[in-house]
C-alpha cells in the first residue's frame, strides 16, 4: 500500500559557503540606489524587485543549487530568472505566489531566496498553505542568516515580515524550472 500526503508541503534548507557575499551586497545597494525596479507600477508586487547583473558569484549560487538539486531529486532545473530585495526599516512585502498567472505552463516549479544580509530583528519569511475549508491555513516561517538559501515549490504563498532593523534586509530571489 502506498501512501500520499496531501498536506506536507517540503522546503529544502540549506547553507552556501564560498559564495563572494560582498559582491552580491554591492551589486544590490547599487540598484537599491539607482531604483533599479523590475516595474515602476506601485500596484504591482514586482515594484521592490531589483534588477542586478548576472555575475560570478550570481553563476556559483545557481550551478550549486543545479548540482545539490540533481544530486537529491534525478531532476535538472533551469534558471529562469533572479532578482533583489533590499528592505529598509519597517519594510516588508506582502503574500504572492511566484506563478505568471499569464503564461501558467511556463511558470516556474521552485523558487529560492538566497540570503545576503539579515541584520537582528530584520524579519523573516513567512510561507502558508491551505489546510481545508473551516482550518483556513497552516504556517511555517524560516529565521534566515546570511548565506542561508531555501527552495519551495513556486505556488506557494509567502510574504516576509516587517524589518525592525536600523540596517537592510538583502535577498536574493530566483525562479528555476525542471528541465525535460
Amino acid at each position: 500500500m502506498k501512501e500520499v500526503d496531501l498536506l506536507r508541503v517540503s522546503f529544502i534548507v540549506g547553507q552556501l559557503d564560498n559564495i563572494d557575499i560582498a559582491s552580491l551586497k554591492k551589486d544590490c545597494i547599487k540598484a537599491f540606489n539607482n531604483k533599479n525596479k523590475l516595474s515602476q507600477d506601485i500596484t504591482d508586487s514586482k515594484n521592490e524587485d531589483l534588477g542586478i547583473p548576472k555575475s560570478k558569484a550570481i553563476d556559483d549560487i545557481v550551478n550549486t543549487i543545479k548540482d545539490k538539486f540533481f544530486i537529491k531529486y534525478n531532476e535538472r532545473l533551469e534558471l529562469v530568472n533572479f532578482w533583489a530585495q533590499v528592505h529598509e526599516k519597517n519594510e516588508s512585502t506582502n503574500t504572492h505566489d511566484h506563478v505568471d498567472c499569464f503564461d501558467i505552463k511556463n511558470s516556474p516549479d521552485y523558487s529560492m531566496v538566497f540570503y545576503v544580509q539579515t541584520p537582528k530583528d530584520s524579519g523573516r519569511i513567512v510561507f502558508q498553505w491551505p489546510i481545508n475549508k473551516y482550518n483556513q491555513y497552516k504556517r511555517w516561517w524560516f529565521q534566515p542568516n546570511v548565506g542561508h538559501y531555501l527552495i519551495f515549490p513556486s505556488t506557494l504563498d509567502h510574504f516576509v515580515t516587517k524589518n525592525n532593523s536600523e540596517d537592510h534586509r538583502i535577498a536574493i530571489s530566483f525562479n528555476f524550472k525542471i528541465k525535460n
